[in-house]
């Protein structure tokens, strides 16, 4: 069995770390100055995943992905001024999974970087909240490698993979409803199209406020095609709940 070594996609997380720490002390510094408002949250998702590849379905449930997942990281940073704002979203997974089916033996790992930025148009008069449309990139990065030993050895050794990192337009909206002083129902839905075959996400939130504190609870789904170099078609799937934390200033 097969043992990678993940060296770049976690050198791309801690770089990314290192960015949006920066990122919040620099605003924080200039926010009274600036007009802005800014919202730091740091979140967790429990996604069922599932990827296609050559007829080969390898689904991994959200419980193997609790015991698999080698390293996970989660962040939104978004600014706001009166009417425009932009924001970064930045998920990372690495998980692995190994199993044993009737007719063979299954090796998938999987990781993933996407990050969004886009710039965000709000006019409802309270800053995040009400109706708004964001616009910008996508950029996804996947290494997946599958490996299919048949049981018993008798046909040779099928492999698949992908290393290959994409940059799609996004499009979305997003929608927040007041529904007290305190609470807020969130729900977004994006898309994007480029360099992948598309992408697409759905995702519904309760947001609790308490001063400068937001509490997150939610789903998010997020689906995406993408073409491998010798024309291959991955088709993965990201679906499960989510929670997080937040800080207003």
């Amino acid at each position: 069995m097969r043992k990678r070594t993940r060296i770049r996609p976690a050198a791309a997380a801690v770089a990314l770390t290192l960015t949006l720490t920066l990122t919040l002390g620099a605003s924080s510094a200039q926010a009274d100055s600036s007009g802005m408002d800014w919202l730091g949250i740091v979140y967790v998702w429990g996604p069922d995943i599932g990827v296609d590849s050559r007829d080969v379905d390898a689904n991994i449930d959200f419980s193997d992905v609790i015991d698999n997942l080698e390293m996970a990281f989660l962040a939104h940073v978004e600014a706001q001024g009166d009417d425009f704002g932009g924001f970064v979203d930045v998920v990372y997974l690495a998980e692995g999974d190994n199993r044993s089916r009737p007719l063979a033996d299954l090796n998938a790992d999987l990781d993933m970087t996407l990050m969004d930025l886009a710039l965000v148009w709000s006019p409802a008069p309270e800053k995040f909240s009400g109706v708004e449309v964001f616009g910008g990139l996508r950029y996804i990065g996947v290494d997946f490698d599958l490996v299919v030993d048949p049981v018993p050895p008798a046909l040779p050794t099928v492999q698949t993979g992908i290393d290959k990192g994409y940059t799609d337009f996004l499009l979305g909206a997003r929608y927040a409803a007041p529904i007290s002083a305190s609470w807020r129902l969130v729900f977004s839905g994006d898309l994007s199209g480029g360099d992948t075959e598309g992408t697409w996400s759905l995702g519904g939130y309760g947001v609790y406020r308490n001063g400068p504190h937001h509490f997150y609870a939610g789903y998010r789904h997020l689906e995406a095609e993408i073409e491998a170099g010798n024309s291959e078609r991955v088709a993965m799937t990201f679906s499960g709940p989510a929670l997080g934390y937040g800080f207003a200033f």
